[in-house]
C-alpha cells in the first residue's frame, strides 16, 4: 500500500506540474489546477484517468463520460476542455435531466421571435453559444428520441436550424457527454439511439465512486472545509479524528456532492475551531433513523450470564469471509459473468473485479466488460 501511494503521489506531481517542471510534494501537491477550477487528484486510478483525458483532450474525439451521480463528471469535462486547443472558447454545460422535454430543443438549437408562445425575442441555443468551443451534456441519456436524432443530424452536418427558422447556421464544437447509465444497455431497450451512441463514445472514461477511493476521501474534506471557511470569511476550522473516522465509515452514495454538501453543513453548524461528529448531518452520524422508543432489553439469564464466555471471530475477517462468499454465490447463479454477478449483489464492476484478486478468486466465463 505504501508503494502504491507513494507511486500514486509521483505520478499526481507529474500531471499537476507544468511540462518541463518540477513539482514538490506539499499539502496542494493533490490540487489540479485547471483554470478556474480546481480537482483533488490522489488516488492512483484517478491520476491515471485524468491523464488519459489529458491525452485525448488534445484530439478532436468526443468524449464519454460514465460516472454514478456525484462523482465529477463536469469536472472531468472541464479538464478536456481546459486542455484542448479550444480552451480560450466557451465551455457551455446542459444537464438534460434538468429541463422538461419540451423546453430541451429550445435550449439546444435556439428560436426565432414567435417560433412558440412567449417567444419574445430571438434566442441563440447552446450549440451555437459553444461554437468553437465544448458543449458538455450532462445526462445526455435522459434526451428524448425525436431530440437525439436532431443532436446526431447537428453534430454529423455542423450545422443547426433554429425553431421557427429555416435557415441552416454552421456551429464547430467539441461535444463531451456523461451519464450515470450504461448507455449500450439503453441501446439494447431502444431508449437511446445507437448511431448516436456511436458518434459520442469514440472515448469513453470511468469515473470511479468515492468510495473506490478511500485515499482522497480527507484530501477532499480538508480541501471542502478551507472552501467553505473562505466563503463564509471564518477562520479555518479543523475535523477531528473522530470525525474522519465518521466521514471513512460512511458509504457516500452521492459521491463527491455529498461530501461537499455534508461539510458545508458542518462549518455553518460548528462554533469552531473543531469540527466535531456532532456537527455532521444526521445521516452520517446515524446511519439510520433512531427509533424514538429504545427498545426493551430483556434481563439476561444467570445461567446465561456465568456460562463461559463465547469465542469471537474478528469482526473484519468475518464480513471478509461473508463479501467473498456472496461473490461466489453471485458467480455460480450467473455462470461466471462478472457483470451480472456484481449487479446481483449491488457491487461496481470495477470493485467486484478488483475484490476477485483480493480474496483470490479465479476469473471464471467470459470478460466482466460483456454480457
Amino acid at each position: 500500500l505504501q508503494g502504491d501511494a507513494l507511486l500514486g503521489a509521483a505520478r499526481a506531481a507529474a500531471l499537476a506540474a507544468m511540462p518541463g517542471g518540477v513539482r514538490v510534494s506539499g499539502p496542494s501537491l493533490y490540487r489540479l489546477a485547471l483554470g478556474e477550477r480546481s480537482v483533488v487528484v490522489a488516488d492512483a486510478a484517478l491520476v491515471r484517468l485524468f491523464e488519459l483525458l489529458r491525452r485525448l483532450a488534445a484530439s478532436p474525439l468526443p468524449v464519454l463520460v460514465h460516472g454514478e451521480t456525484g462523482t465529477g463528471k463536469e469536472n472531468a469535462a472541464w479538464a478536456v476542455h481546459h486542455w484542448s486547443p479550444r480552451a480560450e472558447q466557451p465551455f457551455v454545460a446542459l444537464n438534460c435531466a434538468a429541463l422538461p422535454e419540451s423546453l430541451v430543443e429550445g435550449e439546444l438549437f435556439g428560436h426565432e421571435r414567435g417560433a412558440f408562445s412567449g417567444a419574445d425575442r430571438a434566442r441563440s441555443g447552446l450549440l451555437e453559444r459553444a461554437s468553437g468551443g465544448t458543449l458538455f451534456l450532462d445526462e445526455v441519456a435522459e434526451l428524448s428520441l425525436p431530440i437525439q436524432a436532431k443532436l446526431l443530424r447537428a453534430l454529423d452536418q455542423k450545422v443547426i436550424t433554429r425553431l421557427g427558422d429555416s435557415r441552416e447556421r454552421p456551429v464547430d464544437l467539441r461535444v463531451v457527454a456523461a451519464t450515470h447509465r450504461v448507455l449500450a444497455d439503453e441501446v439494447k431497450a431502444g431508449r437511446f439511439r445507437q448511431d448516436l451512441f456511436f458518434r459520442l463514445s469514440a472515448a469513453v472514461v470511468v469515473l470511479p465512486p468515492l468510495r473506490d477511493r478511500p485515499r482522497e476521501l480527507p484530501l477532499m474534506a480538508r480541501v471542502f472545509v478551507e472552501d467553505a471557511c473562505a466563503r463564509a470569511e471564518r477562520p479555518a476550522l479543523h475535523l477531528s479524528a473522530a470525525t474522519m473516522g465518521v466521514l471513512g465509515a460512511h458509504a457516500w452514495p452521492g459521491n463527491v456532492r455529498e461530501l461537499k454538501n455534508a461539510l458545508e453543513y458542518a462549518v455553518a453548524t460548528s462554533p469552531g475551531p473543531v469540527v466535531e461528529p456532532s456537527h455532521l448531518p444526521e445521516s452520517l452520524r446515524a446511519g439510520l433513523v433512531r427509533p424514538e422508543v429504545e427498545p426493551e432489553v430483556e434481563p439476561v439469564p444467570d445461567a446465561v450470564r456465568d456460562a463461559a464466555p463465547r469465542t469471537f471471530q474478528n469482526l473484519a475477517e468475518e464480513l471478509r469471509m461473508l463479501e467473498r462468499q456472496r461473490m461466489l454465490e453471485a458467480l455460480e447463479a450467473t455462470g461466471g459473468v462478472q457483470t451480472r454477478a456484481a449487479q446481483l449483489i449491488g457491487m461496481p464492476l470495477r470493485t467486484f473485479a478488483f475484490k476477485l484478486k483480493q480474496h483470490r478468486i479465479a476469473a471464471r466465463g467470459r470478460s466482466p466488460t460483456v454480457e
